[in-house]
Protein backbone atom coordinates (compact mmCIF):
# COMPACT_ATOMS: atom_id res chain seq x y z
CA UNK A 1 0.00 0.00 0.00
CA UNK A 2 1.37 3.31 -1.50
CA UNK A 3 0.56 5.99 1.11
CA UNK A 4 0.81 10.07 0.20
CA UNK A 5 2.47 12.28 2.98
CA UNK A 6 2.53 15.53 0.89
CA UNK A 7 -0.28 17.10 3.44
CA UNK A 8 -0.10 20.97 3.49
CA UNK A 9 1.53 21.39 7.12
CA UNK A 10 -0.32 24.86 7.62
CA UNK A 11 -3.17 23.39 7.60
CA UNK A 12 -2.10 20.82 9.92
CA UNK A 13 -1.03 23.45 12.23
CA UNK A 14 -4.28 25.70 11.71
CA UNK A 15 -5.98 22.63 12.58
CA UNK A 16 -4.55 21.65 15.71
CA UNK A 17 -4.79 25.13 17.09
CA UNK A 18 -8.51 25.06 16.01
CA UNK A 19 -9.07 21.95 18.13
CA UNK A 20 -6.98 23.39 21.21
CA UNK A 21 -8.98 26.78 21.19
CA UNK A 22 -12.43 24.26 20.86
CA UNK A 23 -11.23 22.78 24.40
CA UNK A 24 -10.44 25.96 25.59
CA UNK A 25 -13.94 26.93 25.09
CA UNK A 26 -15.47 23.76 25.67
CA UNK A 27 -13.52 22.67 29.08
CA UNK A 28 -12.76 26.25 30.38
CA UNK A 29 -13.80 28.21 33.19
CA UNK A 30 -16.51 29.63 31.27
CA UNK A 31 -17.15 26.60 28.81
CA UNK A 32 -20.14 24.35 28.71
CA UNK A 33 -18.80 21.25 29.58
CA UNK A 34 -19.53 21.35 33.57
CA UNK A 35 -22.44 22.60 33.48
CA UNK A 36 -23.59 20.07 31.00
CA UNK A 37 -22.18 17.13 32.68
CA UNK A 38 -24.03 18.35 35.68
CA UNK A 39 -27.07 18.43 34.11
CA UNK A 40 -26.37 14.75 33.07
CA UNK A 41 -26.15 14.19 37.03
CA UNK A 42 -22.01 13.77 37.26
CA UNK A 43 -19.80 16.33 39.31
CA UNK A 44 -16.86 18.03 38.05
CA UNK A 45 -13.70 15.86 38.18
CA UNK A 46 -11.11 18.10 41.22
CA UNK A 47 -8.55 18.52 37.74
CA UNK A 48 -6.63 21.75 38.35
CA UNK A 49 -5.86 24.21 35.67
CA UNK A 50 -3.49 22.53 32.94
CA UNK A 51 -0.24 22.89 33.32
CA UNK A 52 2.98 23.29 30.70
CA UNK A 53 3.42 19.65 30.84
CA UNK A 54 -0.41 19.29 29.71
CA UNK A 55 -0.33 21.91 27.63
CA UNK A 56 2.63 20.50 25.59
CA UNK A 57 1.05 17.15 25.39
CA UNK A 58 -2.21 18.68 24.28
CA UNK A 59 -0.61 20.88 21.38
CA UNK A 60 1.72 17.55 20.80
CA UNK A 61 -2.05 15.59 20.43
CA UNK A 62 -3.61 17.79 18.31
CA UNK A 63 -0.71 17.90 15.70
CA UNK A 64 -0.28 14.10 15.14
CA UNK A 65 -4.40 13.80 14.97
CA UNK A 66 -4.62 16.78 12.63
CA UNK A 67 -2.01 15.49 10.80
CA UNK A 68 -3.10 11.47 10.48
CA UNK A 69 -6.48 12.91 9.88
CA UNK A 70 -4.78 15.22 6.62
CA UNK A 71 -3.09 11.75 5.57
CA UNK A 72 -6.58 10.23 5.62
CA UNK A 73 -8.22 12.57 3.81
CA UNK A 74 -6.02 13.15 1.19
CA UNK A 75 -5.57 9.62 0.45
CA UNK A 76 -9.29 8.66 0.29
CA UNK A 77 -9.53 11.93 -2.07
CA UNK A 78 -11.55 13.96 -0.03
CA UNK A 79 -11.92 17.44 -1.45
CA UNK A 80 -14.97 19.20 0.07
CA UNK A 81 -15.92 20.79 3.74
CA UNK A 82 -19.04 17.21 3.76
CA UNK A 83 -16.13 14.71 3.04
CA UNK A 84 -14.20 16.41 5.94
CA UNK A 85 -17.08 16.62 8.32
CA UNK A 86 -17.66 12.80 7.24
CA UNK A 87 -14.21 11.78 7.92
CA UNK A 88 -13.65 13.18 11.25
CA UNK A 89 -17.22 11.72 12.02
CA UNK A 90 -16.22 8.82 10.75
CA UNK A 91 -12.62 8.77 12.45
CA UNK A 92 -14.22 10.02 15.82
CA UNK A 93 -17.25 6.85 16.12
CA UNK A 94 -14.83 4.38 15.20
CA UNK A 95 -11.89 5.19 17.27
CA UNK A 96 -12.27 7.76 19.87
CA UNK A 97 -16.04 7.05 20.99
CA UNK A 98 -15.74 3.43 20.73
CA UNK A 99 -12.31 3.65 22.35
CA UNK A 100 -13.57 5.77 25.62
CA UNK A 101 -16.99 3.56 25.60
CA UNK A 102 -14.64 0.43 26.85
CA UNK A 103 -12.64 2.80 29.51
CA UNK A 104 -15.96 4.08 31.03
CA UNK A 105 -17.28 0.38 31.17
CA UNK A 106 -14.16 -1.04 31.98
CA UNK A 107 -13.11 1.62 34.66
CA UNK A 108 -16.97 1.66 36.18
CA UNK A 109 -16.83 5.67 35.30
CA UNK A 110 -20.21 7.58 34.65
CA UNK A 111 -21.81 7.69 31.36
CA UNK A 112 -22.23 11.04 31.46
CA UNK A 113 -18.40 11.15 31.09
CA UNK A 114 -18.69 9.48 27.91
CA UNK A 115 -21.21 11.81 26.35
CA UNK A 116 -19.37 15.06 27.85
CA UNK A 117 -16.24 13.81 26.48
CA UNK A 118 -17.59 12.60 22.94
CA UNK A 119 -19.53 15.91 21.86
CA UNK A 120 -16.16 17.68 22.36
CA UNK A 121 -13.99 15.12 20.50
CA UNK A 122 -16.96 14.80 17.61
CA UNK A 123 -16.81 18.90 17.12
CA UNK A 124 -12.76 18.59 17.11
CA UNK A 125 -12.43 15.66 14.75
CA UNK A 126 -15.22 17.45 11.91
CA UNK A 127 -13.95 20.31 12.41
CA UNK A 128 -9.60 19.22 12.26
CA UNK A 129 -11.08 17.21 9.60
CA UNK A 130 -12.99 19.63 7.49
CA UNK A 131 -10.14 21.96 7.60
CA UNK A 132 -6.91 19.64 6.72
CA UNK A 133 -9.48 18.13 3.82
CA UNK A 134 -10.21 22.14 1.97
CA UNK A 135 -6.87 23.51 2.33
CA UNK A 136 -4.50 20.91 0.74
Amino acid sequence: MAVDFSVNYLAVIVAALAALVIGFVYYGPAGIAYPFQRALGSTRPQAGRPGPVEGAIGAVVALVNAWVLALLSLNLGGSSIADGVMLGILVWLGFGATLKAAQVAFEKRSWSWWVVDNVHDVIIQAVMAAIVTVWR
